[in-house]
């Protein structure tokens, strides 16, 4: 989709884009095929611009300071709010459920990669019908009847994997996987991503799965799944 989103902060957007628990709005900041992101949205860092709080190098992605100054630029065109935030707890705050449920009455959809869904709580449920806009869980795996074991049906795969693996999380396992298939393309090369985390499926990647909301029974058959139809 090309319409306009934005990254919303944690703790009511105070100065978390900076930090590494917004390592989600820097991945969809640096790169995403899903979204067309337009600002992202937190109030220590309001007035600069995105890329060059990232890396110094400046993208043309405005920060600003509150969910207001973010309706502004949409001009009231339809848009989404990505919640762009990866806290340890995965959960969210009061003051989280108090913007979002503000975003939706204003009239914006909803993204979240965080393990609380929000398209099964009652008052978000009432709040997206109330105001014709949806609600996208990223994280919600594929019901327990669905979820597959691991079969061997990577052995007929002969292209070549590259394996992007790490001992913890926010360390630069996407962050590195994502460039290296930019190049491997420009190069003439075809290769795609497969993701297993929340926020290489928001930016836009055709295969993968949210691999630490999988029960561990299935994860090497959900991953060797996601591969094999890649």
């Amino acid at each position: 989709s090309t319409r306009s989103r934005f990254q919303a902060d944690r703790r009511h957007q105070r100065g978390h884009f900076s930090g590494l628990d917004g390592k989600t709005a820097h991945g969809l900041v640096c790169s995403c095929d899903g979204y067309a992101i337009h600002a992202v949205i937190d109030s220590q860092c309001a007035g600069l611009d995105a890329g060059f709080v990232l890396d110094g190098i400046a993208n043309g992605i405005p920060i600003v300071a509150d969910l207001a100054a973010a309706l502004a630029l949409l001009g009231g065109s339809e848009g989404t709010l990505i919640y762009g935030m990866a806290p340890a707890s995965g959960l969210f705050s009061d003051e989280d459920r108090h913007t979002l449920l503000a975003a939706m009455t204003a009239g914006l959809n909803l993204v979240s990669g965080m393990r609380e869904f929000l398209g099964d709580e009652a008052t978000f449920q009432a709040v997206a019908q109330h105001h014709g806009v949806t609600i996208r869980d990223v994280r919600r795996p594929s019901a327990l009847k669905d979820l597959k074991l691991f079969s061997g049906s990577i052995s007929r795969v002969r292209c070549a994997r590259i394996a992007v693996l790490g001992t913890d999380g926010a360390i630069g396992k996407r962050t590195t996987a994502t460039p290296l298939v930019q190049a491997l393309r420009v190069h003439g090369i075809s290769a795609v991503l497969v993701s297993t985390g929340q926020t290489g499926l928001m930016q836009g990647c055709r295969f993968g799965v949210p691999l630490d909301a999988i029960p561990s029974q299935f994860g090497s058959g959900e991953v060797e799944a996601a591969v094999v139809a890649a």
